[in-house]
């Protein structure tokens, strides 16, 4: 399998257990070109991530999110629950699941005291 096998439109949905004031709003749509993608979330935080194969069930995401330009007081948190507008790195491994052209990643990123579920399905094309 190659990274290429993972190119196309996906649809991001997130859940977690940050409670605090700034609302959330990574979910959305993004595209994978050769294990990477680009976008900007609805809090207009920059989200740069990659891709890459472990085997055919685990995929290694690292994504860096960049909120230096984001909305009004928008801040993400560091490990220790701290605001911070520099930018902050998550890394985890999805499961990987695919069926004929649709593909299913899903995992949980652990930063600090946060727990974020993330579930990518890739879209019809």
């Amino acid at each position: 399998m190659s990274s290429s096998e993972l190119d196309g439109t996906y649809q991001i949905s997130t859940v977690t257990n940050y409670h605090g004031p700034l609302e959330r709003k990574s979910d959305g749509i993004t595209e994978i070109v050769d294990g990477k993608t680009t976008r900007t979330d609805d809090n207009k935080v920059i989200w740069t991530s990659e891709f890459s194969i472990m085997n055919n069930k685990q995929i290694k995401m690292t994504s860096v999110a960049d909120p230096s330009n984001a909305a009004g007081d928008f801040a993400l948190n560091r490990p220790d629950g701290s605001p911070t507008r520099e930018p902050v790195t998550y890394e985890t491994v999805l499961r990987y699941a695919r069926k004929g052209d649709k593909i299913q990643m899903s995992g949980q990123i652990e930063y600090g005291n946060e727990i974020i579920f993330i579930t990518m399905r890739k879209t019809d094309d």
